[in-house]
């Protein structure tokens, strides 16, 4: 199974989500329940098209969780990618970030996609990888 996604057909905490420039904004695609998940899943950010990021920028993201699906808190995961001297593509389909859902979760999970420049460009899809036991 390696290099292989089992995901939730149509599921997505981001889908097409134009990348947020030098700000945040969180996943178009609203929570999932992910609760009593146990550390079954991982969330990963993928360019819908092609992505690019300018020289020193960072591009995170990171997971909040609800009990209520109404009042969301930061969790305590996230991942963060910096570029270099140079801006950075990315070709559709190709991963930025990937991380865990802790097995501590919150009922309810969502995603924030934050930058640190302006000048990005592109858009990201948001998706659970279920991992196998």
């Amino acid at each position: 199974m390696y290099k292989h996604t089992l995901r939730v057909n149509g599921e997505y905490l981001a889908k097409a989500q134009a990348i947020p420039s030098n700000t945040n904004a969180v996943g178009n695609g609203g929570s999932i329940k992910a609760g009593s998940a146990m550390g079954a899943m991982e969330v990963i950010m993928a360019a819908a098209d092609a992505v690019t990021l300018p020289a020193q920028t960072t591009i995170t993201l990171q997971l909040e969780g609800s009990d209520d699906n109404a009042s969301f808190t930061l969790m305590p995961v996230n991942h963060s990618v910096t570029t270099g001297s140079g801006s950075t593509k990315f070709a559709a389909g190709e991963e930025l970030a990937r991380l865990p859902i802790p097995s501590n979760a919150p009922k309810h999970v969502r995603c924030r996609i934050v930058t640190t420049k302006s000048g990005v460009s592109g858009t990201v899809d948001v998706f659970c990888d279920f991992l196998p036991r």
